[in-house]
């Protein structure tokens, strides 16, 4: 019985250890600069509440950046660590750019929301004929 025992505490402390598995949901919207769009995503009870792409202005003929900030809620009874992607593509579905965030120092506390943001920083020369996007959401 007692190795029985010490087996046991030492699989919990084990189990313990080991990374937590995440669980990642995507969704295809349509493509609208410089307003917040509604999202429909979830894993489990963390989603994505809203979306905004600022898309660039010119100040004396140049671009002054690409990105989107997307509102993340925890629903959830329990810290999670958040990671989001963003595709964008073209009416004939080519790919036009992508980026990535996420939690990158502790976590959502359950109830909290926060904005991650992500820069399209190196290819960018078509993003201006961004019809559609796809979003994906890893919560662990």
């Amino acid at each position: 019985m007692r190795l029985h025992g010490r087996l046991l505490a030492v699989l919990l402390v084990a189990s313990l250890a080991l990374p937590a598995i995440g669980a990642t949901n995507s969704a295809r919207y349509r493509f609208e600069g410089n307003r917040w769009l509604a999202l429909d995503l979830a894993v489990e009870d963390v989603r994505t509440d809203t979306i905004r792409f600022d898309w660039p202005s010119t100040v004396l003929g140049f671009k002054t950046g690409y990105k989107a900030t997307v509102k993340v809620v925890n629903g959830s009874s329990r810290q999670a660590s958040i990671g989001v992607a963003v595709v964008l593509y073209d009416a004939d579905n080519r790919l036009l750019g992508a980026g990535s965030t996420g939690t990158k120092v502790g976590t959502l506390n359950p109830g909290d929301s926060a904005d991650f943001t992500i820069e399209f920083n190196h290819v960018t020369e078509r993003l201006d004929q961004a019809t559609q996007f796809q979003i994906a959401l890893q919560s662990r």
